[in-house]
């Protein structure tokens, strides 16, 4: 992917950027607005399922039975992509936005079908990490100032210590392999 705009706003280190389905709405004013999104758990569990799947495929094949279930997660995937797309036909998906994500900060880059919520602000974020599975990381997130008309600068709050270890994993995995794709396509180029 092409540098984003959001390279201006958000500090250097461990991130992955990516144009990935992503929705939000306004959680009312309050004191414990991340106390207002629900759903820790299920976001530990898609994280961890996400981690497990990546392990899957970084795993070398060892022997038959290795081929076999290599084989039953090809079977997996497939099910998987065909439930994505179906939903994202049938408008289950939100709408594909640029996005850089770190540990605690998510930019949103190329906004132009709505108006932007005003710094200081929460919302309720639903982004899903692999468009494929149509289960999104639902997190609480206060809106930060931003230079660019057009961009959502979000932090990540009240996320608990287990699900925020998952999500920099995934993040670190992600960037990764980011990293080893440019180094082999500039290796073969």
């Amino acid at each position: 992917m092409s540098q984003s705009s959001c390279d201006t706003d958000v500090p250097t280190g461990v991130h992955f950027q990516a144009e990935l389905p992503i929705a939000w709405e306004p959680l009312p004013p309050n004191a414990n607005a991340p106390g207002q999104v629900s759903g820790q758990l299920a976001n530990e569990e898609l994280l961890d399922s996400l981690l497990i799947l990546d392990d899957s495929v970084t795993e070398p094949e060892e022997d038959a039975q290795q081929e076999h279930w290599r084989r039953v997660e090809a079977k997996l995937d497939l099910v998987l992509g065909l439930l994505g797309e179906m939903l994202a036909g049938q408008g289950g998906l939100p709408a594909l936005h640029p996005v850089r994500l770190g540990g605690d900060v998510l930019c949103i880059d190329g906004i132009s079908d709505q108006s932007l919520p005003a710094a200081g602000d929460w919302l309720r974020v639903q982004l899903y990490l692999i468009p494929r599975i149509p289960r999104p990381l639902v997190v609480a997130a206060e809106v930060l100032p931003s230079e660019a008309s057009n961009r959502l600068l979000l932090r990540l709050t009240g996320l608990p210590e287990t699900t925020r270890d998952l999500l920099e994993r995934f993040v670190f995995r992600q960037h990764r392999r980011a990293i080893a794709q440019a180094r082999s396509l500039s290796d073969s180029g």
